[in-house]
């Protein structure tokens, strides 16, 4: 090799080398985004078991008028709970007498609207349960893209991908969902390695499909057969160091390989319609729900068994663990703490009487609960009661989950004035 064919040749080196950390500098910039304790960016938070990050000193008391940083009206009608990315907050609402579906941006320092994308016009399905929206699936983010599905006529799912101001990236077809009795849709998307999980547990041919975040082209899909439809949210967990995404439906709780979709466990158990998220810790998942039953279980994931299980059902309310102890809201407001390894009961308390959607969060020390008529309970975790330190109304209705990051509650809440429904997003804070 000659004198210049080396130097030639070292630069080339020195290019693919600098290259290569350029791509990496991205990476290591966008996980950082991504880890970042000052955004929420999925369903259930950024460990995907709806506790915030550590030190968060969010208001414990709060009211229209009490630790009200700001609020701003939402045009139509969703149950999708809001994220937060960097300086922005994201919802997904769909005006039923417009027929459209959309996406919103708001500020996170003032509730300015900074900009909306009505992604679907005329697509509204012909039916869906009263409690259910045409917006209740949560948008998911990777820090610098963000990702949303909604249920369209025809029992389709639609999903999008757009930058953070609101242009369109890519949209695809998902595939077929069909709700059982005209229940709808309300299953969240899920970024794991790389990739958009949707899950659609429908009746008859169910599945569990995987995207490429940056093209949109379909990766992976299982199929999984259900005898029911069924609204679960897959999670992102790591169980005995092996990360996985976990799903509950079709009478079993799985895990799955988030490259390449293989199937690594499933325990039957359960009833066929789950409509929450499950909690885990230690190798243990815990899951509950079901329709027509009713029953709260753990499995050991290594032995590949349920370990204990109880009559009480949290249906649409997600679970929590909080330390060695498993929190979770059945059925008008009764509030369960199980010992995570035993199943025992340590005690149940009922809050004052409501109906239940929405799911818990832990920040601060506390655990926050809002129920469909505009209370937002929180209650200090204990092994011998139930410890309600505050109760707080915001509007008179609220079906999504509160949202909790940079010491700041964001709620969405919904008022009526006779007939005549409005949504407003509130954000509390000292």
């Amino acid at each position: 090799m000659s004198f210049w064919e080396s130097v030639l040749t070292m630069k080339i080196q020195i290019a693919k080398s600098l290259l290569g950390g350029i791509a990496l500098s991205a990476f290591l910039s966008l996980s950082s985004i991504a880890a970042d304790s000052g955004n929420w960016l999925n369903w259930r938070g950024p460990h995907h078991n709806g506790v915030a990050e550590s030190g968060q000193n969010p208001p414990i008391e709060f009211s229209e008028n009490k630790n009200l940083k700001w609020k701003a009206a939402v045009p139509g009608r969703g149950h999708s709970s809001p994220i937060v990315v960097g300086d922005r907050v994201f919802l997904t609402t769909a005006r039923e007498d417009e027929g459209n579906q959309s996406i919103l941006c708001y500020s996170f320092d003032s509730g300015e609207l900074l900009w909306e994308n009505i992604v679907l016009e005329g697509m509204l399905p012909a039916q869906i349960h009263r409690k259910n929206t045409h917006a209740s699936p949560s948008v998911a983010s990777d820090g610098e893209r963000i990702f949303a599905v909604f249920f369209v006529k025809g029992d389709r799912l639609r999903l999008f991908s757009m930058d953070l101001d609101g242009n369109e990236l890519w949209q695809v077809d998902v595939g077929r969902f069909f709700p059982e009795r005209s229940f709808g849709y309300g299953t969240s998307p899920l970024l794991a390695d790389g990739k958009v999980v949707v899950a659609a547990e429908s009746e008859g041919d169910g599945y569990i499909a995987a995207y490429d975040r940056n093209t949109g082209k379909e990766v992976w899909r299982k199929k999984r057969v259900a005898e029911r439809s069924s609204h679960g949210t897959p999670v992102l967990a790591e169980i005995n160091g092996v990360e996985q995404i976990l799903l509950n439906g079709a009478d079993r709780v799985v895990g799955y390989h988030p490259r390449n979709g293989k199937e690594l466990w499933s325990v039957e158990g359960g009833d066929p319609l789950i409509a929450n998220t499950v909690v885990w810790k230690d190798g243990v998942v815990f899951a509950s729900g079901g329709y027509p039953g009713r029953e709260t279980w753990a499995i050991d994931v290594k032995a590949g068994k349920s370990v204990w299980t109880t009559q009480v059902k949290c249906y649409e309310q997600s679970m929590v663990v909080v330390g060695d102890h498993l929190y979770g809201v059945a059925e008008g407001g009764l509030v369960h703490c199980w010992d995570t390894k035993t199943g025992e009961i340590l005690w149940r308390e009922r809050l004052p009487k409501g109906p239940e959607s929405a799911s818990l969060i832990y920040a601060g020390g506390h655990l926050y609960h809002a129920n469909e008529e505009g209370k937002v309970f929180v209650i200090k975790p204990n092994l011998s009661n139930l410890e309600l330190v505050a109760e707080n109304q915001l509007g008179e209705e609220i079906f999504a989950t509160p949202a909790i990051c940079r010491d700041t509650v964001l709620i969405r809440s919904a008022t009526y004035d006779e007939e005549a429904r409005s949504e407003t997003l509130y954000a509390i804070g000292f």
